[in-house]
């Protein structure tokens, strides 16, 4: 539609001024239908970069960039240049939202309060201005013939001050109206182009970082495959030295039940004592300097109060010392645990597998244990005050232990 070419207050120029607010009430309302999907998507984009902070922050508060064995085992040290990368991803989101709800939101709000509102508020002034003159101009043009001259130039007056109002009233409407024809055709051409380069800028800035961590991804997920198919092969070993330890275990227990008999004297018992024909063996290696394992298992050890009885771990080397360990929780210690990183890996691989390594493996001085010298104590198959079966004592020089088999 061609611009007011004749501003005469015509029949024709109203048309085209209700024409107009016509077009303006339904640009507003479109506009309104947009402005909440533009808020859906501002808080949308809100959410997501408080959900992007807040996995960067869960991730690295889950054990990357912390040394402690948990977050060793975990891959915390491998993740830490991941929770960097989400961390920048957050902050290209923010700059995002910060365009979309300046170059979208606040100007399509400018354009509904101000720009549409001065349409309003120009027809508003017009509807008063166009009342005051026709006011104005019927009090003139009832003057008799007769009335006095001054009367005649007061209302002169009054009618030209009205119409120069209403005309004014007038071309406020058709520059308000003509505001928005002219913003029609650039503003929200302008808006939508511009958040469209905002999320192209925002998706680029998003492939370039990723693209520089591409080799980086890789080596992680080569580097944990590889851990999943070693992690495969040591439980393999593990479920074959359980089956073993579970068959020598069944073979001790019939051979130790083989070896105990009842005693024909009452009160007292016999254990027979059917030593291994490796034991010698164990017991000259020793006088060699080197120190093996003879027996271990479980017994019961009545406590100093003599109350009750616990379940302890015992373990008995050539050397004639008996270990016993306590149930008490112990945060477990790393020891030093030979382990040869792969050459294909980088150094944060190869310090991440041998820091691993060392958080998996356990000393036994980090179980808290008590020693007992059998070359200096005395054993006795009987107890003073119990009449349980399978007892015996340990007197050693500092205290008597009083046991039971199990």
């Amino acid at each position: 539609m061609a611009a007011f070419i004749k501003l005469e207050d015509s029949p024709m120029f109203q048309n085209q001024v209700s024409f107009l607010e016509h077009t303006a009430e339904e640009v507003k309302e479109r506009c309104q239908t947009l402005y909440i999907g533009s808020k859906k998507f501002l808080k949308a984009l809100g959410e997501a970069y408080i959900g992007d902070n807040s996995f960067a922050a869960s991730l690295e508060a889950f054990g990357a960039g912390q040394d402690d064995p948990i977050s060793v085992s975990i891959g915390g040290p491998v993740v830490s240049k991941f929770i960097n990368a989400f961390s920048e991803l957050a902050n290209f989101k923010e700059m995002l939202l910060s365009q979309v709800e300046h170059l979208l939101v606040d100007r399509l709000m400018h354009f509904m309060d101000v720009d549409l509102q001065d349409v309003k508020e120009s027809r508003r002034q017009l509807n008063l201005a166009r009342y005051a003159y026709d006011q104005a101009r019927e009090k003139f043009v009832s003057l008799k013939k007769n009335t006095r001259g001054d009367i005649v130039a007061e209302l002169e007056k009054d009618l030209q001050n009205s119409k120069s109002a209403f005309e004014k009233s007038r071309f406020d409407l058709v520059t308000a109206l003509m505001n928005i024809e002219a913003k029609k055709k650039y503003e929200f051409l302008e808006s939508i182009s511009a958040i469209m380069d905002a999320h192209l800028r925002y998706f680029k800035l998003g492939y370039d970082l990723l693209s520089q961590l591409e080799p980086f991804i890789h080596q992680v997920l080569t580097y944990a495959q590889q851990s999943k198919e070693l992690a495969n092969v040591e439980q393999d070993r593990l479920e074959k030295r359980i089956q073993e330890f579970r068959t020598k275990a069944e073979i001790d227990t019939l051979r130790a039940s083989s070896n105990i008999e009842p005693s024909t004297n009452a009160g007292s018992i016999h254990v027979g004592m059917n030593l291994d024909k490796n034991v010698e063996a164990l017991l000259q290696s020793s006088t060699q300097g080197e120190v093996e394992t003879i027996k271990q298992g479980y017994l019961l050890k009545r406590s100093s109060s003599r109350a009750d009885w616990k379940r302890r771990f015992f373990v008995l080397d050539s050397q004639g010392t008996l270990y016993y360990y306590g149930n008490k929780d112990n945060k477990p210690m790393g020891s030093y645990h030979q382990h040869t990183a792969s050459a294909d890996y980088s150094n944060v691989f190869a310090k991440f597998r041998i820091r691993h390594s060392r958080s998996l493996s356990f000393s036994e001085e980090a179980s808290g244990y008590h020693t007992v010298d059998l070359r200096t104590s005395t054993i006795k198959m009987d107890t003073e005050d119990t009449d349980l079966r399978l007892c015996f004592r340990i007197i050693s020089p500092l205290r008597t232990y009083t046991l039971q088999v199990i």
